[in-house]
């Protein structure tokens, strides 16, 4: 192969961008070369049924014999032979364990050669119930629908599938239903995990009604409010047998809701919430009573400017140790600049709340999502299975680009094991995201936005997180107007002990039920009245900012259920300004500045064992590689530092660099790079 088609191919796997392709031949982009070849004899395996592909349409005329071929030892045995530890087989789609078990047995065989070519396998778990065929079978499952408010059962969403309905989440004959089958799974097929797809609930008005849902949600009142005197409170009535959920209609429509101030609707939702959860906690409870050493996963999908937890009942921190992984799999947003805007729109929040709630996220195609995986992804490491990453990984393991060669070369040794080190948490508290269905968004993503792109160390944390505080210098709230007083007294006592708290618009305007505040708390240390421009105040031995608000660069535009599209995600007017008053109000400030543009991301890790510090830099900027910029970090260990090297899939070897060392500070210059670099100080 040429140089000229080396270096096209090489532009187009995302190894650098092609008008500034460096000299091709480095060892990642030959073995990547190699394995493309090899790969496109390769037939990926897929997760879904062939009686599926047919019941569902949209199919290739020869689906058959590729799903034939997908089986195919000698198939596997290529997978093996380019280096793939890992593989998703279609397993339980819905359809029926009776009416599958042929097409199971097919996994059956896959499974056993799998294990033998010593890859892990991963089984796919549906989460909807096929009419035609399901309910043939199990008769029974008829009742176990969710029925809406007019007592219409509740279909999928995508496309004519109104063969698929939705089981009720409160129905524990469907949750014993599924167990038998992950037992299936576990003995017959000896999995190294489980992937839960379609486990979600539908948007309002398809909220489930159905009797064992209106019981189930007396008793969760009865547990929330145990007292007359806790009822009166919250609803004004004597007992939560009096409260009858909402019911929707021409004139009170949920898409015309912006605010859930309505207690029981407030409920409703938390409820909601709670009841898919406990349902996926079940499901993982159960996986791992019979083999902790089973992955466990839920396609929860990310953080995104949109309400999940109004939409589809979907609050992460509700699965915080009880799930080992999600992936993204949303549409709506692609990463990358955006090409109208300049937006710059990545998964970065997704990445850092998986790492938070101790989760890994599964994700990384070719290009920029793959360096996006690299630099941000928790890589959670499971007694029995592994690390979820590189090796591990649904989208990854199929990924022969340099970059997928660099990745797979040094996970091991410099992707696993790590914690990253942070200044700042921002703060997204369950009332202020919950019961604002849109407003709040934009705020928060934009603070986001400005940390994002001026590379401040940060994480995305809830109201579980609020005891563990000390990790940080800063805590900002965003626009976040609903606040507990019991979380306003943990904040507060955080900024006592030398924090920063930065906050911003209407933050604790409302306490945690949305009732309106007459005076605002936070503002009432600064003076009482609500400053027009950037103020601090002090508190014992920390700091108040108040930002009198995050100004969007374009209107907002609400987009069908995106609250703020990402396209938008332009930083804010006074995005210079923002970063400011947090940068300067630091009590030991930053960890790291660099010189790199506000289109490139960052991310820092401390990697106890080996003793170095690790950032990696991702360039946004497709269309141009960067200029050599400069570093200022923080020393993490004691010590002198030995080296900085910096890592790159353009180099075979790490390239030393040169750096100083003065009041407890590493300085060097990171070189002109592409997409992705690594560089990596030892002491």
């Amino acid at each position: 192969m040429n140089k000229l088609l080396v270096l096209a191919v090489s532009a187009q796997l995302g190894l650098f961008p092609a008008p500034y392709g460096a000299a091709a031949g480095s060892r990642f982009e030959k073995s990547a070369l190699e394995k493309q070849e090899l790969a496109e004899k390769v037939v990926w395996f897929s997760h879904e049924p062939l009686m599926f592909s047919r019941r569902r349409g949209r199919m290739y005329e020869d689906q058959a014999q590729v799903y034939q071929h997908q089986h195919d030892p000698e198939n596997v045995r290529l997978m093996a032979a380019l280096g793939a530890r890992y593989g998703r087989l279609h397993f339980y789609k819905g359809i029926g364990l009776e009416t599958e078990m042929p097409e199971i047995r097919n996994s059956m065989r896959t499974a056993a050669l799998m294990h033998q070519l010593g890859m892990k396998v991963s089984l796919y778990v549906g989460g909807t119930m096929f009419i035609e065929t399901f309910y043939r079978e199990t008769p029974e499952a008829v009742s176990w629908e969710q029925r809406d408010q007019y007592g219409r059962p509740v279909p999928y969403l995508v496309g004519t599938q109104t063969f698929r309905h939705f089981p009720c989440p409160n129905e524990p004959a469907y949750r014993s239903y599924i167990k038998k089958v992950l037992k299936v799974g576990i003995d017959s097929l000896k999995t190294d995990q489980f992937f839960f797809d379609n486990y979600f609930l539908r948007r309002e008005p398809k909220s489930c009604r159905c009797p064992r849902c209106q019981e189930a949600f007396r008793a969760f009142l009865e547990r929330r409010y145990p007292t007359r005197e806790e009822v009166v409170r919250r609803f004004g009535y004597p007992s939560v047998d009096y409260i009858k959920v909402n019911e929707w209609d021409t004139f009170n429509r949920p898409e015309d809701v912006a605010e859930v101030d309505d207690p029981v609707l407030q409920e409703w939702v938390r409820f909601r919430c709670e009841s898919l959860a406990d349902q996926c906690r079940e499901f993982y409870d159960y996986i791992k009573r019979i083999d902790p050493g089973i992955s466990v996963g839920f396609n929860l999908k990310g953080l995104y400017s949109m309400n999940r937890i109004w939409y589809n009942a979907v609050y992460h921190p509700l699965f915080r140790g009880k799930c080992d992984f999600f992936c993204f799999d949303i549409d709506g947003m692609s990463q990358g600049l955006d090409p109208e805007t300049g937006a710059l729109v990545s998964e970065v929040r997704s990445y850092k709340i998986a790492r938070r709630l101790g989760m890994s996220c599964s994700n990384g195609d070719p290009g920029l999502e793959l360096a996006e995986q690299m630099a941000f992804n928790h890589q959670k490491y499971l007694e029995g299975f592994g690390y979820h990453s590189a090796g591990y990984n649904h989208y990854t393991e199929r990924v022969f680009s340099p970059l997928a060669e660099f990745f797979r070369c040094y996970n091991d040794r410099y992707y696993t094991e790590t914690d990253n080190l942070t200044d700042v948490a921002v703060l997204r508290t369950w009332p202020s995201m919950a019961y604002s269905v849109r407003a709040t968004s934009v705020p928060t993503v934009l603070m986001e936005q400005v940390l994002i792109q001026y590379k401040v160390p940060f994480d995305i944390v809830f109201d579980c997180h609020l005891d563990d505080l000390g990790r940080y210098q800063a805590v900002v709230l965003p626009g976040q107007e609903s606040l507990s007083q019991a979380n306003l007294d943990r904040l507060l006592d955080f900024v006592r002990k030398g924090g920063t708290l930065v906050f911003t618009g209407n933050t604790a305007d409302f306490n945690e039920w949305r009732e309106r505040r007459r005076v605002n708390p936070l503002l009432s240390l600064l003076g009482g009245q609500r400053p027009v421009k950037i103020t601090a105040g002090s508190l014992g031995k920390g700091t108040l900012v108040y930002i009198p608000g995050i100004e969007p660069a374009l209107p907002v535009r609400q987009e069908g259920v995106w609250d703020f599209p990402s396209p938008q995600w332009v930083l804010p007017q006074n995005h210079e300004a923002v970063y400011l008053a947090l940068a300067g109000h630091l009590p030991r400030g930053l960890t790291i500045d660099t010189g790199a543009p506000l289109t490139t991301l960052m991310e820092i890790y401390r990697r106890e064992k080996s003793r170095e510090t690790i950032v990696h830099f991702v360039n946004f900027d497709t269309q141009r590689r960067l200029e050599p910029f400069p570093v200022e970090l923080k020393k993490v260990f004691p010590g002198g530092v030995k080296a900085v090297e910096f890592f790159s899939a353009e180099f075979d070897r790490p390239q030393s660099l040169e750096f100083s060392e003065e009041k407890g500070k590493v300085r060097f210059q990171v070189p002109s790079m592409g997409l992705y670099s690594m560089v990596v100080v030892s002491h």
